[in-house]
């Protein structure tokens, strides 16, 4: 079976060729089997040469010691073809190795070679033989990995050695590690150039990457090897999630918003494609496949089923329960607490009435995707759990506990919860209402967003400010979003308000103004208004009473007498007794006497009916009042009366 390679749940630009030689290095420096043991100081181990490849230059190097100097020579000696023959390499100022071309010395010839300063020898010379003391380059590795069909999975990798004389054999090891692991794994035995065999790297994980390189050395050479192979990166066959879960209110309210059932990638070295299928009542599955670590719950799906594209027959299908069980085997009693110096969360709980299959723990940043969920698996049994990760001050955690069994799922209501809490970093929004009752403001605020909020809400505070009067502040319970200001004082005045959490109290949101009108000037104005207002409609209304227009106005406003076209005669002074004031008794003196006749009384007749014309209704206006007859009565002689 071949790795297949498909889109990535969450792609990661591969490692430019270009890095190849630092991750080379690196390989160098994690792998202490491959590196050679540092030469003693002033031993001849401080000069090494050997060649490259079978028909390569030599190479040389040293370690330059304080004490002795720098050579700036390099002296050769053969020993085998040209016995005592010697030549000279100039070393530049300030390098500590040197090549020597291949043409100047001869094919598995020996030499002694030693450094030099002004003629002077700096070490003991060393002897290089130049048949076996040669550096081979790095094996060819075939991109091409077969894995085997069953369980444990094993790979086979096809490999070639570096060019090399037939006759002469070679030793490679190769080692392997998990893709984003430092430690490698040497994988035994040691393989030979002759005959040619396979690399077989067992125990191996599903949908797991792995990266392998390997070296080469001459069969009698042990300290030298050659230099790393370009690091092969591959990828075990693909299989269904393990961890499979839901993001989302599946089991509540959902407001409009999806729910996703989320699984956990493999890695970033590792490229899949996903099976999914949702099983709902009275419909046929219908798979989707998706390139993605997710996919959305559709409305009444009873059960999720997650399997990989190209995954291996052994492989097992991932399934999930999605209906909802009663509240009653749902845990409860969850809490969520700091730990001092730490910046972990430890969360606890209390099981439910049925012991479940399994607990799971997830949360989430407040404002975070619903693809970002994080969660946590616990076996039966288990009541708390320190969640992984580090936790920011004044940032909210949304924790949720679900029992899950092979029925369906019980959640627990989720908590928000805090590392530490802080004091808000902003103030609600305000503003006004219709004043209840009028000319009493009322105002109303929002919430702030949780994640300003920085704490658990303990309540609100409402401030004033009128003109150049200092500011007065009430607290408001946090329950309670609007309210009204009775005593404010007439004039302009500034209104803000504040949250507080426990860690203390949070600037002031955005401020409303308001300008009160003097409510005691309306008392004031408000009588004389009304009085004139009377005396506005009482004039209306005489002038619509004694005009034509309206004589019906006439009979209920004016009296009687003024409108009747025959005036009753009582409602004449003229015909009404009139009582006079009678004058004082004078002091007694002379008088003129009088004599009284006697008179016959005149008998009583009625009065002509002209009389009654008489009285017309106008005598009112023109007759003479009591008063007047009574003035004119001393200057008037009646009949009967004499003056003695």
């Amino acid at each position: 079976m071949r790795g297949t390679r498909a889109a990535p749940c969450r792609p990661r630009p591969r490692p430019a060729l270009a890095l190849l030689p630092l991750l080379v290095l690196l390989f160098h420096r994690t792998r202490p089997q491959g590196t050679l043991p540092p030469p003693s100081p002033g031993s001849p181990g401080s000069l090494q040469c050997y060649g490259v490849g079978p028909l390569g230059d030599l190479n040389c190097s040293w370690e330059t010691l304080r004490d002795l100097g720098a050579p700036s020579t390099l002296h050769l000696q053969s020993q085998k073809y040209h016995f005592n023959r010697t030549w000279t390499v100039a070393v530049p100022i300030g390098q500590s190795w040197v090549t020597v071309p291949r043409e100047q010395f001869t094919t598995s010839d020996e030499l002694l070679v030693w450094g030099a300063e002004a003629g002077r020898p700096l070490w003991s010379p060393i002897f290089v033989n130049l048949e076996t003391r040669m550096k081979p380059e790095a094996p060819r590795l075939d991109p091409d990995v077969d894995f085997s069909e069953d369980d444990p999975l094993e790979a086979t990798v096809q490999w070639s050695p570096p060019a090399w004389p037939p006759h002469k054999v070679l030793v490679c090891q190769f080692y392997y590690r998990r893709c984003e692991e430092m430690a490698w794994t040497l994988v035994e035995p040691e393989l030979k150039s002759i005959p040619l065999t396979p690399i077989d790297i067992q125990d191996l994980e599903l949908a797991t990457g792995y990266e392998l390189s390997g070296r080469c050395r001459m069969e009698k050479e042990e300290d030298l090897w050659g230099e790393w192979s370009p690091i092969l990166s591959f990828q075990t066959p693909p299989s269904a999630p393990k961890d499979v879960w839901i993001s989302g209110n599946l089991c509540g309210t959902q407001d409009g918003q999806k729910s996703l059932l989320l699984w956990k990638a493999p890695g970033h070295c590792v490229q899949m494609s996903y099976r999914v299928w949702f099983q709902v009542k009275g419909q046929e599955p219908i798979p989707e496949e998706t390139p993605y670590c997710n996919s959305s719950i559709p409305t009444h799906a009873e059960r999720a089923v997650v399997s990989a594209i190209n995954a291996t027959s052994w492989e097992p299908l991932t399934n999930l329960s999605l209906v909802c069980l009663g509240p009653g085997s749902a845990p409860h009693g969850v809490v969520v607490s700091n730990i001092a110096g730490s910046t972990k969360l430890l969360v606890t709980w209390q099981q439910g009435s049925e012991e479940p299959q399994e607990h799971v723990v997830d949360w989430a940043e407040d404002g975070d995707r619903l693809e970002d969920l994080n969660w946590v698996r616990l076996p039966p049994g288990n009541f708390s759990v320190l969640l992984p990760g580090s936790f920011e001050r004044g940032v909210p955690y949304r924790i949720r506990v679900t029992a899950v069994s092979p029925w369906g799922l019980s959640p627990a209501p989720s908590v928000w919860s805090f590392r530490e809490e802080l004091a808000p970093s902003a103030g609600p929004a305000l503003w006004r209402l219709q004043d209840d009752p009028p000319g009493t403001p009322t105002i109303e605020w929002g919430d702030v967003p949780r994640r300003q909020l920085r704490g658990h809400l303990t309540h609100y505070t409402v401030c004033a400010q009128s003109g150049t009067r200092p500011s007065v502040c009430m607290n408001v319970s946090g329950n309670t979003q609007k309210t009204t200001l009775p005593d404010l004082p007439w004039g302009p005045c500034e209104l803000w308000v504040t949250a507080s959490t426990i860690a203390g109290q949070g600037p002031p949101g955005p401020s409303l103004r308001l300008h009160l009108p003097d409510n005691t000037l309306k008392l004031k104005i408000l009588p004389g208004v009304l009085f004139l207002w009377g005396l506005l409609l009482m004039g209306y209304s005489m002038r619509l009473a004694t005009s034509r227009r309206c004589p019906h106005l006439q009979h209920k406003v004016m009296p009687r007498w003024v409108w009747e076209k025959v005036p009753d005669p009582a409602n004449s002074n003229f015909s009404q007794p009139h009582m006079e004031e009678v004058p004082q008794v004078q002091p007694y003196r002379d008088l003129p006497i009088l004599e009284v006749e006697d008179v016959e009384p005149l008998p009583v007749t009625e009065p002509p009916q002209a009389l009654s014309q008489l009285d017309s209704g106008y005598e009112k206006h023109f007759l003479p009042t009591p008063e007047e007859l009574s003035l004119l009565a001393p200057h008037t002689s009646g009949p009967g009366t004499s003056l003695n």
